[in-house]
């Protein structure tokens, strides 16, 4: 095992983890952000491979998660609905997984072709299935996904405040990935130094905080790369800008993601936006209005100042251009892959870690095939539509967020592996879980009790 320079940091967020369930949320959300460090090292497979933050405090939750179960306490909200629909589908969809990545590679060994699942996704060559570790690597993290997931969701639906700790550990996460991210911009052209050991000490994952676009320096924070930073940043722009949470914040890190040049994070926004304007009904009019315009006037100034100095180049190459582009001609001939080896299959895939794919929505045909797509977009949609019912202040912006990730995870994410999107998930399983529960518990305003 080697230890890294990150270990000092992650030792004090299991320190405010282990103080109790709540900081356990607040510590995790925050811990998604850091998703490019990691405390140590271990070789695994011939290979160094270490583990995010957020998911070794789930180790953490579990201690909270029993206790919680366990508990009769006073504090305790009861719960309406242990179990409903999203967990249903999710727990499917994670059975699915892990029984596929232990069957069905050897199933369809030599038989289906597929591309390698780690490397370049520009390496456009097929090559026969065959079972391997990363299969066994990959259906732990499922199984990681489910825990996370499970754990935010009983914590929130039985503490009252559990919703709002969490929130507030998102809401840091996300300001601590801004700073971080202005640093990373402005300390390359200042010459200062980039704390490489530390923000990406997850040395066995491809990192790339050093790219750049022509001139620009591309903007990667805390995430492994600047595309990844679009996703969790869209999410979070569906959270805290245009649900409203936290406009000013909101703001900042529609700046920095501008400023990233992250292609996906643009078009995943733009899309975003759009069904928010199309589909949101709780907004009114003139915020939407007061949004749109704030937006059109944000972009509008990176468009001019992108014209005056680059001669357009970023608007042009990285939105304009960007399916002409050898990253877009890549993940397109990736995604042509992949259903070739869902079609070899028969529509079962040949089990998650054995291919992967541009976008989350051919990875998953490719690996898990009908049954594991039909489950996931089951539990999303479930858990959606639950939301969007339910039509309180938290169930919106939650469910603009998740809508969010959703978007760009569809558009070129294909990872399943995201710790961020399974604690805001559980966090909104735990909120619709604990309404109806509080709903019952709470006395109409205005109606006095007959005497007796």
């Amino acid at each position: 095992m080697e230890l890294t320079l990150f270990l000092p940091f992650f030792l004090v967020l299991a320190w405010v983890a282990m103080r109790s369930p709540l900081h356990w949320l607040a510590a995790t959300a925050f811990a998604c952000f850091l998703q490019g460090a990691s405390p140590f090292m271990i070789t695994a497979g011939g290979r160094l491979a270490g583990m995010a933050p957020a998911y070794l405090l789930t180790m953490m939750g579990v201690w909270h998660y029993v206790r919680e179960r366990m508990s009769v306490t006073a504090l305790r909200a009861p719960v309406a609905r242990e179990w409903f629909a999203p967990s249903v589908w999710l727990w499917a969809f994670t059975v699915i997984g892990v029984l596929g990545a232990l069957f069905l590679p050897r199933v369809f060994h030599g038989v289906a072709h597929a591309m390698l699942s780690r490397g370049s996704i520009n390496a456009a060559v097929l090559i026969p299935v065959a079972p391997g570790g990363t299969n066994i690597i990959q259906a732990f993290y499922l199984v990681l996904n489910l825990v996370l997931f499970t754990i935010a969701s009983t914590i929130v639906a039985s503490r009252k405040e559990g919703l709002e700790w969490a929130m507030k550990g998102i809401a840091a996460g996300l300001l601590c990935a801004c700073v971080i991210g202005l640093y990373q911009w402005v300390g390359f052209y200042a010459g200062l130094p980039w704390p490489l050991e530390i923000i990406n000490s997850n040395t066995g994952v491809g990192q790339f905080p050093n790219q750049m676009a022509g001139p620009l320096k591309r903007i990667s924070a805390t995430f492994w790369e600047p595309s990844l930073l679009g996703y969790s940043f869209v999410g979070c722009l569906g959270i805290f800008l245009l649900g409203a949470r936290r406009v000013s914040l909101g703001l900042l890190a529609l700046c920095v993601l501008l400023l990233s040049t992250s292609s996906l994070g643009y078009f995943g926004l733009a899309a975003l936006v759009l069904t928010w304007l199309v589909s949101d009904r709780g907004s009114s009019v003139g915020f939407k209005f007061r949004v749109a315009l704030s937006l059109a006037i944000v972009c509008i100034c990176f468009i001019v100042a992108d014209q005056l100095l680059l001669d357009g180049m970023v608007f042009e190459q990285l939105i304009l251009n960007k399916a002409e582009s050898s990253s877009g001609v890549g993940r397109s001939t990736a995604d042509h892959f992949a259903m070739i080896t869902f079609l070899e299959s028969g529509g079962l895939g040949v089990g998650v870690g054995t291919t992967r794919a541009s976008s989350f929505a051919a990875t998953l045909l490719a690996t898990t095939g009908f049954p594991g797509f039909i489950a996931f977009m089951a539990f999303a949609f479930t858990l959606l539509t639950a939301l969007r019912r339910a039509g309180d202040r938290a169930s919106r912006e939650l469910q603009l967020g998740l809508t969010g990730f959703l978007i760009v995870w569809i558009i070129a994410i294909p990872d399943v592996v995201q710790a961020l999107f399974w604690m805001i998930a559980g966090v909104a399983a735990g909120h619709l879980r604990a309404q109806p529960a509080l709903a019952k518990t709470t006395e109409p305003e205005g109606i006095a009790c007959p005497a007796t």
